[in-house]
């Protein structure tokens, strides 16, 4: 392996965040090309454009195959399981077919099966495709975590929050695009499969700029041979639980507390979730450079912090304009979390990095999948309302836990 392949993601970070890395710092002078920068964008952006994507392709699906909503929940299931079943997969890949190799593999796969989903001639096949976009979409999404946090490393300053807003933006930009060609009268599979075509072209345009680089990290391990768990890990995992726990609450539940509680009508409730998004995306873009000058954990505490004092909007002032400048504001709030645990879990000391990420990225993962099922379920024995004061507990909890252990993220 090259000089410029070698990872070194066992390396502190400890003055990432002080005034001796400045912000203005270029990136070749630190050993990171344009062209990896791209190329790590271009992977995020695909993993939040195809997400984006498949949204709309839902409504069109129920109609042709003539789903009842308990059999569409049951297909639509089939994402989050293969989801969670393909980020464990990243880590070996990214080490053994290479960085480049397993960004583009599961990118190009999944803009592939986003064609067939649109073109499924039943439910079986609708399953076994969803099935596996989601496994393709959970490497994608582990593999430029890995490859972000390798470029972050080389930098030695702070590059994924602005690798995220690139997931972000092709959520946007997705969601956009294919609301513009509907409007025109294009079908489903013509919309998809044009904006699937660019996206392919574009993802292989900049991967292969790229060297192929083996993410080869270092490891230590129990005297037993097995892989040694830390309490850093453990940490950084139940944030993230958290975290994507209160993402998932929103995705699925924000629209119908705007109808049910803050008084917006049905149509107009999808306009949260919106906002949202947008915010996160304006957060993320600026999230780098004030994570350098404010450093991670004034970062982690206020972004929670603005979370949880967003939920408490929500549930003592259940009012359509004060509901969603609670959301756009808890968008900018939870924007720049989960990159910066991400980052924190590629440096913690003495683990396999790569499989320390692919850990804390999988359990969040899981709070994501269980969050609006257990929201769901507080919101029956309780209100809706109420669901959103256990996660105002649980950011509590989590906001302990990040004092206590700064070490963690430094």
């Amino acid at each position: 392996m090259s000089a410029v392949g070698a990872l070194d993601l066992g390396r502190p970070m400890g003055e990432a965040c002080s005034g001796s890395l400045a912000a203005s710092a270029s990136l070749e002078q630190t050993g990171v090309g344009k062209f990896e920068l791209w190329a790590a964008r271009i992977g995020f952006f695909t993993g939040g454009f195809t997400v984006a994507s498949w949204a709309p392709l839902i409504p069109f699906v129920q109609s042709k195959l003539q789903l009842e909503p308990y059999v569409l929940g049951f297909l639509l299931l089939g994402l989050g399981v293969g989801s969670f079943f393909g980020m464990p997969l990243a880590g070996a890949l990214t080490q053994k077919m290479g960085a480049r190799n397993a960004i583009g593999a599961s990118g190009l796969i999944s803009c592939l099966l986003l064609v067939l989903l649109a073109v499924a001639p039943g439910f079986a096949a609708e399953c076994v495709l969803l099935l596996a976009y989601g496994v393709s979409l959970g490497c994608l999404e582990v593999s430029v975590n890995i490859y972000g946090t390798h470029l972050e490393n080389k930098h030695k300053g702070r590059l994924m929050s602005g690798l995220h807003a690139a997931y972000s933006i092709g959520e946007v930009v997705s969601a956009a695009a294919l609301t513009t060609l509907f409007v025109m009268g294009a079908a489903p599979v013509e919309a998809v499969g044009l904006l699937m075509a660019v996206l392919a072209f574009v993802l292989v345009a900049l991967l292969r700029k790229i060297e192929n680089t083996k993410l080869d990290s270092k490891k230590e391990k129990a005297s037993d041979g097995t892989f040694r768990i830390s309490k850093p890990v453990v940490i950084l995992s139940v944030l993230c639980a958290v975290i994507f726990l209160t993402e998932g609450s929103m995705l699925d539940w924000s629209a119908i507390y705007l109808r049910d509680y803050a008084g917006v009508p049905q149509e107009a409730s999808a306009a949260g979730y919106t906002l949202f998004v947008i915010a996160m995306a304006i957060s993320r873009v600026a999230g780098d450079k004030l994570t350098m000058r404010f450093g991670p954990i004034a970062m982690l505490m206020s972004g929670v912090g603005m979370m949880l004092a967003s939920l408490l909007v929500l549930v003592l002032a259940p009012y359509a304009y004060a509901s969603f400048a609670a959301l756009f504001v808890m968008g900018l709030g939870i924007a720049n979390v989960a990159p910066i645990l991400i980052s924190a879990a590629s440096r913690t000391s003495g683990m396999d990095s790569v499989r320390t990420i692919t850990v804390v990225t999988t359990v969040g993962y899981g709070g994501l999948l269980a969050g609006p099922a257990l929201i769901g379920a507080v919101s029956s024995l309780i209100s809706l309302p109420g669901a959103f004061v256990m996660e105002c507990v649980l950011l509590l909890v989590g906001m302990i836990l990040i004092r206590r252990n700064q070490r963690v993220f430094d």
